[in-house]
């Protein structure tokens, strides 16, 4: 019972996901990542990620009749694995338009939430993300865009290993303060319902925040997804207290 409760401890859906991705020498990404992890390539290539999508139906075991407004995130990640061959995401940085999802993100999970401003535009044929992180001292904008093809449509499927790759992540690993070790957290959710996107673009200032350069031209690759429910574990932290067996 207790085992079934920490493998499910966080329920939420995830929607209109605009996933933008480039290829980035590994070098450049390497000294981003903690120590104990590693790059994971595709055919020997680094790559890093911006996505958006709107967060709903957010609940958190115990408390799960306790409701939670529906609120956007942005973020930019890479792709990483342990040193046990687990593979998942490592992102850089996270924005949500939820100051307490931040908050609770960054202590339950040692994420790296921030606070941001953002704007989501959605039409038939068109989606849109616009982003304002604050900080002290300085703002870090981001706004992404990308046509949607018509459902109507024999949209192209993404379903190429490459595809895979970047899609089909079901672990995430986050440096929380005062631990030795990354500590990791699985997600659990159907497998992508995505299409391949043309007419993309990205501006801003996302990767530059993060130390690194900001990618010329428009992505390598883009995906959209309409969205499906997620679970998450609770943090490998709370694992360690209940006695029980770190996730698989």
């Amino acid at each position: 019972m207790l085992s079934r409760w920490l493998n499910s401890f966080m329920s939420q859906n995830w929607e209109d996901l605009l996933l933008l991705h480039w290829p980035i020498p590994a070098e450049s990404l390497a000294p981003t990542i903690p120590a104990d992890l590693e790059i994971d390539l595709h055919e020997g290539q680094a790559w890093a990620s911006v996505v958006g999508f709107k967060l709903t139906n957010l609940r958190i075991s115990p408390l799960t009749w306790i409701p939670w407004s529906d609120f956007w995130e942005v973020n930019l990640r890479t792709y990483v694995k342990d040193r046990n061959g687990r593979k998942g995401v490592w992102f850089h940085s996270l924005d949500s338009s939820d100051p307490l999802a931040m908050v609770g993100a960054r202590l339950l999970y040692g994420l790296s939430y921030h606070f941001a401003r953002i704007h989501q535009s959605r039409t038939e044929n068109h989606l849109s993300y616009q982003s304002n992180r604050y900080g002290i001292g300085k703002s870090v904008p981001a706004y992404f865009q990308a046509e949607i093809p018509p459902e109507s449509e024999n949209a192209k499927k993404a379903d190429s290993s490459l595809d895979r790759f970047l899609l089909e992540r079901y672990r995430f690993w986050a440096d929380r303060a005062f631990e030795s070790s990354s500590s990791s957290a699985r997600v659990m959710h159907p497998p992508y319902d995505a299409v391949k996107l043309v007419g993309c673009s990205y501006e801003g200032e996302l990767f530059r925040s993060q130390g690194m350069e900001e990618p010329g031209g428009s992505p390598f690759l883009a995906h959209y997804c309409r969205g499906f429910p997620v679970q998450a574990s609770a943090p490998s932290w709370a694992f360690g207290i209940a006695g029980q067996a770190n996730q698989r």
